[in-house]
């Protein structure tokens, strides 16, 4: 195959431009006859290749296959094409990490932790899938059109490869890929998205807040964890690191101790912290409070009783008693009049709210309802493609919908969200349209879930 000849694989997909090559195979830009939209063809060999190679590689197809994830790049097909093992997946428009680090420099500490915990969240669903990925480097992951991280890239388990500078130990020894090593691989890559440069192959690893000001304690020993020369002294899991780095990026804040004075926690601009109401709670009364509130419970206890005596002295008084001869006493005079009870002013009553138990940011407001292209939705028109785009992935974490819908989907908002940063809204509005309407009719077709996120969005937007 060359560049100036397209073929067409398994009679629906165009190579269209080689887009990378490597010891696996060629990774092509394509376009799906069929389904009308763009896809990447990774061809992983040639026809000289012998017969167990091609099955090697064709159940490696098959096990990237399985692994269906929001942060980790969608397999739409497998198949052979003459004799190569072939996959396709969704093409993702973004830039790699190592593009952004070539052409933007380090960046920012929270936009790091929040990169990195999707890439964990990525590796892990890989490897609770039984795949390692054994070539972890800046390059293995790239953002799709939304902004939603993914990794990309997944290499021959046991099979040597990659960059040296993020590959663990063990793999420069020879020795089998574990996960603990693609772990060791996203650390290297974090700490160069820190500092701007990998960590050091030879000696201690220079803690990153010591190349850059302003990186947490926190991260420091997360990364340097993760480097660690002894994998079993890494973290368990992706998703373990995932949730250190997200507790790195928005902190809680954090309860004084009952012997220390409570201080004000340092606030960084762009944190979320949610408080529990114990939390919020007020101290508890002193001793000279506590006296003073048994004296008022006390007379507001008197107050009701009283209270609930004349009630119910006025309620047995309803009735009028059959009446009786007037009497006179020895001394010959009436009777005297009885005074007249005074009605009481019914004591208002009051429901208590229940007491929240957090207090929550403004991402967890609902998102109104509308009809798409009368006006622009609150927050702009590539915030709610992204929240869009979130839907769908939460649609598929959940195994509510056919990944080649998903798919679909996610190449058209990832057009729309290009359109609207273009200034095209018609453009935008257009596409938009037509995912919600594809999307509708899958959904009609039971290929998607009739719960989950995106059911949601389907019931509450109109076109």
């Amino acid at each position: 195959m060359s560049d100036a000849t397209p073929s067409l694989v398994a009679g629906r997909y165009r190579l269209d431009e080689r887009i990378g090559s490597g010891s696996m195979g060629e990774v092509w830009r394509g376009y799906d006859t069929r389904a009308d939209w763009t896809v990447a063809v990774k061809m992983l060999g040639a026809k000289a290749v012998g017969a167990a190679t091609r099955e090697v590689l064709r159940q490696h197809a098959q096990a990237v296959a399985r692994v269906i994830h929001p942060n980790v790049a969608m397999v739409l097909d497998v198949g052979e094409h003459e004799g190569s093992p072939f996959l396709v997946t969704e093409f993702l428009t973004g830039p790699s990490l190592g593009e952004e680090l070539a052409g933007r420099g380090p960046l920012k500490v929270v936009e790091v932790c929040d990169l990195a915990g999707q890439a964990a969240a990525g590796l892990d669903a890989a490897h609770r899938a039984g795949l390692v990925h054994g070539k972890v480097g800046p390059d293995s992951f790239r953002m799709a059109g939304s902004g939603v991280l993914k990794v990309v890239g997944f290499g021959l388990t046991g099979r040597p490869g990659g960059d040296p500078r993020y590959q663990a130990p063990e793999r420069l020894a020879g020795g089998d890929g574990q996960a603990s090593a693609d772990l060791y691989g996203l650390g290297a890559v974090c700490y160069e998205l820190l500092t701007g440069q990998a960590p050091a192959r030879e000696g201690a690893i220079a803690p990153p807040s010591t190349l850059r000001q302003g990186v947490p304690a926190e991260l420091d020993r997360l990364l340097l964890a993760m480097l660690d020369p002894e994998p079993a002294k890494r973290p368990a899991s992706g998703e373990a690191v995932r949730r250190a780095l997200a507790v790195i990026a928005r902190p809680r804040a954090a309860a004084p101790a009952p012997s220390a004075p409570a201080a004000t926690p340092a606030a960084r601009a762009g944190d979320t912290a949610i408080y529990d109401a114990s939390e919020l709670a007020p101290p508890p009364p002193s001793g000279r409070e506590n006296r003073r509130l048994f004296v008022q419970a006390g007379v507001a206890l008197a107050a009701i009783v009283a209270v609930t005596i004349v009630m119910i002295f006025l309620a047995s008084g309803d009735e009028d008693p059959p009446e009786a001869a007037p009497t006179t006493q020895a001394t010959g005079e009436a009777p005297p009049s009885p005074t007249p009870t005074p009605t009481p002013t019914p004591t208002p009553t009051f429901t208590a709210e229940p007491e929240p138990t957090e207090l929550r940011g403004t991402d967890a407001l609902p998102i109104p309802k509308g009809t798409v292209g009368q006006s622009v939705p609150p927050g702009g028109w590539e915030t709610w493609v992204r929240r869009f785009d979130e839907a769908v992935n939460g649609q598929m974490a959940v195994d509510g919908m056919d990944p080649r819908v998903a798919g679909k989907a996610q190449d058209r908002l990832g057009k729309a969200g290009r359109k609207f940063a273009e200034g095209d809204e018609r453009g935008g509005v257009k596409e938009v349209t037509h995912v919600i309407r594809d999307l509708r009719k899958a959904r009609d077709k039971r290929e998607i879930d009739l719960s989950g996120p995106l059911a949601d969005w389907l019931n509450d937007w109109q076109i």
